[in-house]
C-alpha cells in the first residue's frame, strides 16, 4: 500500500476538553490534599508542594497509579485521538489505539451534517455509521466532497445528537464520581 499522506486530523470538541481538564484538576487536587493524610508523609514535619513533590519522588507507587488511571488517558483523549483522513481514506478511532479502522473513500456511501459546524455521520456501504466530530467540521466536508461522497447538509437529526451527547455527558460524570468512591474506598491505596 506504500506510506499514506495524511491530509487533516480531527480534534476534540473543545467543550469535552475543558470536561476533561475539569475532572483531571479534580483528581490532582484531590491527590494532592490526599498526600497529607498519609503517616509518613505526615511524619516528616514538612508541608507544601514541594514537600508532596519529595514524597511521592521517595514513595512513588501512589503518583504512578495516578499517571495510569488519570493523566495518561486524559491526556490520549483530549490530545491524541482524532479521526485522520489521508489520501485514499479515513483511520476512524474506536477508543483505543490498536482499534483503529481504516475505511477507503470507495467504501464510503454518504454523509449527513448533524451540527452546523461541528459534527457529521458518515456512513459506509456495509451500513456501518461513524460519528465525526470536529471545531471545524468544514474541512471534513470538504475532503469528502473531493472524493464525490454525496452529502445532506440538512439538519434533522440534530435533536439526537444533543441527547446523545447529555447521555455521554452523564456517563463520564457517572463514571468520574465512580472512579473518586473507589479512590476514597481505599482500592488504589498502596499502603502508605
Amino acid at each position: 500500500m506504500g506510506k499514506v499522506r495524511k491530509m487533516y486530523k480531527t480534534s476534540m470538541l473543545t467543550s469535552l476538553r475543558v470536561l476533561i481538564l475539569a475532572i483531571t484538576l479534580f483528581f490532582f487536587y484531590d491527590f494532592y490534599l490526599e498526600t497529607y493524610s498519609y503517616a509518613k508523609f505526615f511524619g516528616e514535619g514538612q508541608y507544601g508542594p514541594l514537600a508532596v513533590l519529595k514524597f511521592h519522588y521517595r514513595y512513588p507507587a501512589e503518583f504512578i497509579s495516578f499517571f495510569l488511571l488519570v493523566l495518561v488517558p486524559a491526556f490520549y483523549y483530549s490530545v491524541i485521538r482524532g479521526v485522520k483522513f489521508c489520501e485514499k481514506g479515513f483511520y476512524y478511532n474506536r477508543g483505543l489505539p490498536f482499534l483503529n479502522k481504516f475505511v477507503p473513500y470507495g467504501d464510503v456511501k454518504s454523509f449527513k451534517l448533524l451540527h452546523p459546524k461541528l459534527a457529521i455521520t458518515i456512513t459506509s456501504q456495509k451500513g456501518d455509521i461513524y460519528v465525526v466530530a470536529d471545531n471545524s467540521v468544514e474541512r471534513v466536508i470538504a475532503i469528502l466532497d473531493q472524493h464525490n461522497i454525496p452529502g445532506n447538509l440538512t439538519q434533522d437529526e440534530y435533536v439526537k445528537l444533543f441527547s446523545n451527547f447529555k447521555k455521554f455527558l452523564y456517563i463520564v460524570f457517572a463514571f468520574t464520581i465512580l472512579l473518586f468512591v473507589v479512590k476514597k474506598l481505599g482500592l488504589f491505596q498502596m499502603g502508605f
